[in-house]
């Protein structure tokens, strides 16, 4: 290798790792200990955490900040959890702290700027997204549900597919061949909201919710007859006062109901004097006493 074709390879490689090498990859670059002190001390390279640098014409962001935890903890470090699935995108904001999986015979020191699990990953769940080994999409979402809880882990799986990055098969698969891992039972329960049970489990909620609150004279998956459209279903009917609610599971599923909702049912329902209302798995998780105080304001309005 021609010292010009070295020099570009290891600009490639800075730029890959977002302003960020390891001490063992400027070696292999050519450069010497005493070539790196120099570096250091014309601040032309800063320490980025062990055996690490940051180069100072890179602007030190937290995805620089990853992959210098990364490279400090060695090559067989893998980007794990929450911080795996904001490195695919799956969450906006970076977690406070990197989460990192080594193997299970390494012992790390402790540090503030790392949560380091001893964990054996199979090769088939970890890949090379961006100059750092992270976990596979399919695992990362369930990974991440284990550290996030069942709400915020069902938002991570729910844009994943919306993304179309994983599928219902896919984490099945994945959840079925690493069973035993921490977080296994949420695991499966994200895979049965995101296989249909999502919707289910809202329309279930909804009911109760309704009858606690003393709503009546409504029916489930009803049909209802519209001029010039035709029989159209409703989840919730409350055919007196001609109002019905949609109720949806995930995003994930929107497309897949999308015929019933809009288009030329939309407009039928409006001309024969209904009016609609949604809601989803999310609010009635989280504020079904909400939804319940727009639906009853709504009925007292059409009564």
């Amino acid at each position: 290798m021609t010292t010009e074709t070295q020099r570009t390879e290891f600009r490639r490689l800075i730029r890959r790792q977002h302003g960020v090498l390891s001490l063992e990859q400027a070696k292999a670059a050519g450069y010497t200990r005493q070539a790196v002190a120099r570096k250091v001390a014309q601040k032309a390279w800063f320490p980025a955490g062990p055996r690490t640098y940051q180069i100072a014409e890179h602007a030190r962001t937290p995805r620089s900040c990853a992959v210098a935890t990364l490279l400090s903890l060695g090559p067989d470090a893998t980007l794990v959890g929450d911080s795996a699935a904001w490195w695919w995108g799956l969450l906006d904001t970076a977690p406070t702290r990197t989460r990192a999986a080594v193997p299970p015979d390494r012992r790390p020191r402790p540090r503030d700027d790392v949560d380091v699990v001893r964990r054996a990953i199979a090769p088939a769940d970890r890949v090379r997204v961006s100059g750092i080994a992270v976990t596979a999409r399919a695992l990362t979402v369930l990974d991440a549900a284990a550290v996030l809880g069942l709400d915020a882990g069902a938002e991570v799986a729910d844009r994943a597919l919306q993304k179309e990055m994983v599928t219902v098969e896919k984490l099945r698969e994945t959840h079925t061949r690493t069973a035993g891992r921490r977080g296994t039972t949420i695991g499966g329960e994200i895979i049965a909201l995101a296989a249909g049970g999502a919707a289910s489990w809202a329309e279930r909620t909804l009911h109760t919710e309704m009858r606690a609150a003393g709503v009546v004279g409504w029916s489930a998956n009803t049909e209802i007859v519209l001029p010039g459209y035709g029989r159209a279903l409703g989840d919730v009917v409350f055919e007196e006062e001609k109002v019905i609610v949609e109720v949806d599971g995930w995003a994930y599923h929107r497309d897949l109901r999308a015929f019933l909702r809009d288009g030329p049912r939309q407009s039928a329902l409006a001309a024969a004097g209904w009016v609609v209302l949604r809601t989803h798995w999310y609010e009635l998780r989280g504020q079904p006493a909400v939804f319940l105080a727009r639906l009853v304001e709504t009925l007292r309005s059409r009564s």
